[in-house]
């Protein structure tokens, strides 16, 4: 493929702005190179912003799908296989192979009927049925896999290439990831509590969960268990009385009943000690709630496991494996980058 040369300043800035229109999260240039780390494209950005570079276009997609998915955007590395040629190599000499040749061909005749029915309908999606209906009538249950997996493809090139408009989300505003860490960030466009993007990135990069703002750790804990049916609500983060969260199951009355369960957050690498256990056990009393919760990106000391054990306290604990296993449970695609 062909070179692209980037004048001093302009590929970190090409990346950010073309990442972030794809994805919708703002990375400084700082960031952007953390995010590159032990590859060769760190140094070559920093490098880009006072000397001219050449990429070749393969180096600069890998450079772009490396980036996507260390945000948490993808959740596997794209390979960059836009037109599924990939899929050809993985069923040529298979029994497969003849069936695979006749879904492609099959493509090829449909597909443009189904754009010309979108132009003159003026609809802004692809209905891929008819295509779908030749195969089954053609191949069946097996071909109707392989043309989900050849749409899968293309799906996938058409919206991770940085040299394509298309997008999955026409994101309302572009979070900036520098939020998450100093607690300054927009009312959340995908979520209640916690912008899903911020999530995704938590997930990809896990070993930062104990760097996030105190606030954006209670606003997680918040969101996790608002996703879990529950009605929640988050405190004002100063003089709550130790209480961060409170919630209630669905079926209590949220005006007059004690809350279910409260949550105190810490967000610290040390371990929790006793003391705060003690603290947190006057709390679930006054409050009248079933039990209380600790959710830390620690854990717990030994001390205040025993304080537990042995005085019978009403407390759990979410320590840094469970929220680990949150944010797993919380990932779905969407999060990306804007140069700031």
């Amino acid at each position: 493929m062909g070179g692209m040369i980037f004048e001093p300043e302009v590929l970190g800035d090409t990346l950010a702005e073309t990442c972030g229109y794809k994805a919708g999260l703002a990375l400084s240039l700082e960031a952007l190179c953390d995010h590159l780390s032990a590859t060769q494209y760190a140094d070559i950005l920093v490098a880009s912003e006072t000397s001219m570079v050449r990429l070749r276009s393969e180096e600069y997609e890998e450079l772009f799908y490396k980036l996507l998915h260390r945000v948490g955007y993808t959740e596997e590395e794209y390979d960059g296989d836009t037109t599924g040629i990939g899929l050809w190599h993985k069923y040529q000499g298979t029994d497969l192979e003849q069936i695979y040749l006749g879904v492609v061909q099959l493509f090829t005749e449909v597909w443009p009927t189904i754009m010309d029915d979108a132009l003159k309908s003026g609809k802004a999606s692809l209905d891929p049925s008819p295509f779908f209906e030749a195969v089954r009538k053609k191949f069946g249950q097996v071909g109707l896999q392989l043309a989900l997996e050849k749409l899968d493809a293309i799906d996938k090139g058409m919206n991770l290439s940085p040299h394509s408009g298309l997008r999955y989300t026409a994101w309302k505003n572009v979070e900036d990831l520098e939020g998450l860490f100093s607690g300054n960030a927009q009312k959340p466009e995908y979520g209640t509590f916690f912008d899903q993007r911020f999530i995704n990135y938590l997930n990809a990069n896990t070993d930062r969960l104990g760097d996030i703002h105190w606030r954006k750790f209670e606003e997680l804990t918040a969101e996790f268990f608002e996703r879990e049916g529950f009605n929640v609500e988050l405190g004002p983060g100063i003089n709550d009385d130790g209480v961060d969260v409170r919630v209630w199951e669905d079926s209590q009355d949220q005006e007059n009943d004690p809350p279910h369960f409260i949550i105190q957050c810490k967000r610290q690498k040390s371990k929790i000690e006793k003391v705060v256990i003690k603290g947190l056990y006057a709390d679930v009393a006054f409050q009248e709630a079933s039990y209380g919760l600790i959710v830390t990106s620690s854990e717990l000391s030994p001390g205040a496991r025993e304080t537990i054990s042995v005085r019978g306290y009403p407390i759990r604990e979410v320590n840094n494996h469970g929220i680990k296993d949150w944010l797993t449970a919380l990932r779905v695609p969407g999060t990306g980058i804007v140069r700031v």
